[in-house]
């Protein structure tokens, strides 16, 4: 075993996506997104992803389909990224689903000497301002190309830049995509995807939606909005949240919504060395902890070089049980532990995982919860059990 090793349960990616569809029947397609090496889960998610009931799924090039395709050689693939043009020979290899992200990408498409009638998905630019059209007139003429040409529409789509619980762009975006594709019939393309897991437990099905894309959800975290305390600054915030309701007319919100889901990855390693600190002494790099009394702390195999991300605020482990501050400057790839008599040199450390939410690390680290994942995911070995 390594020093330091993603734990990565299958069996939780499977259920975790059973729990999903139980719970939200009403789409015709769910497109689980496994850009990332699969959010830092590796493409092997893919097959227990499917066990769990997933039938498409969603990458970000053609490296990663390529890999996808190692666990499953037939499901419906869509590259959300434009394939380059002179690679479209490999993307029929791969037997890719294809994003349209303007109107010049889809004439040099249907110009380009390949021999293969690829599935085609528009992207639809309504305000995240990334790629996809934003005129409804080369809305019009992408699906009017597309349908006189060997190829299939079988979807479009849109990015959300918000989740729409306190400001005015989620509602927004709606509004836009309808009034761009209001010269087209939706109701003639399969796959009509606007949301993502977010938007999924938060907020009510969009109307004219047959499909939704889930990414961290499908991995085992709920994150639907939770209501407010009781505090003073809780109260504050509630205040704020109805009067932007009323101000922007917002769509409606759910919080704590129950979905029985479990993360699927924990980050583990091993002890180095067990030392004692005098009092007075300093820990790590810039001299930046000094020990008040004598401690006692444990040098563990991991630093930014394995993803956990070089700031430090409040960040603690988790060692039979019990949780412990990391002190000092993290590394590379070392780090310092303060611990106690209870803890020796054979015990696992828990980085992520157990008692250490992968919220808690987020913000220990000042790391996004996808780049947390992807970050330990992809730089330490990989342990899969059922």
């Amino acid at each position: 075993m390594a020093d330091s090793y993603v734990e990565i349960n299958l069996t939780r990616l499977s259920n975790n996506v059973k729990a999903i569809l139980e719970k939200y029947p009403e789409y015709k397609s769910y497109i689980g997104v496994v850009k990332g090496d699969a959010y830092g889960h590796g493409m092997r998610a893919v097959k227990a992803l499917h066990n769990g009931g997933l039938r498409y799924f969603a990458v970000s090039s053609l490296e990663e389909a390529a890999d996808l395709r190692k666990y499953n050689a037939h499901v419906p693939v869509l590259c959300l990224e434009p394939v380059a043009i002179e690679r479209l020979n490999e993307a029929a290899d791969l037997d890719l689903t294809l994003a349209i992200p303007d109107i010049e990408y889809l004439r040099a498409m249907l110009e380009a000497d390949v021999h293969h009638s690829f599935k085609v998905h528009i992207k639809v630019d309504a305000g995240f301002s990334r790629l996809g059209l934003k005129d409804k007139g080369e809305i019009k003429e992408a699906v009017q190309l597309i349908n006189s040409s060997p190829h299939f529409l079988e979807g479009i789509y849109q990015h959300f830049a918000t989740a729409g619980i306190f400001d005015p762009h989620y509602d927004n975006q709606i509004r836009r995509f309808k009034e761009l594709t209001s010269l087209i019939d939706l109701n003639e393309i399969p796959i009509v995807h606007l949301g993502s897991g977010v938007s999924l437990v938060a907020h009510p099905k969009i109307d004219i939606a047959t499909g939704t894309r889930m990414g961290l959800i499908m991995y085992g975290y709920n994150i639907s909005p939770s209501s407010y305390g009781s505090g003073m600054k809780d109260r504050l915030r509630d205040l704020r949240d109805k009067r932007n309701q009323k101000k922007y007319h917002l769509t409606e919100t759910y919080r704590d919504v129950q979905l029985d889901l479990s993360p699927a990855m924990s980050y583990k390693c091993r002890i180095l060395q067990i030392k004692d600190i005098n009092a007075g002494e300093f820990v790590g790099y810039g001299a930046e902890y000094q020990a008040p009394e004598l401690i006692s702390i444990a040098v563990l195999p991991v630093g930014y070089n394995n993803g956990i991300g070089h700031a430090n605020y409040g960040r603690v482990v988790e060692i039979n049980g019990k949780r412990y501050p990391i002190i000092g400057e993290i590394g590379m790839n070392m780090c310092c532990v303060k611990v106690d008599n209870r803890v020796k040199l054979t015990d696992t450390v828990t980085v992520l995982g157990g008692g250490i939410s992968l919220g808690r690390f987020s913000r220990s680290s000042g790391l996004g919860l996808a780049e947390v994942l992807l970050g330990i995911g992809k730089n330490n070995e990989r342990v899969y059990i059922k």
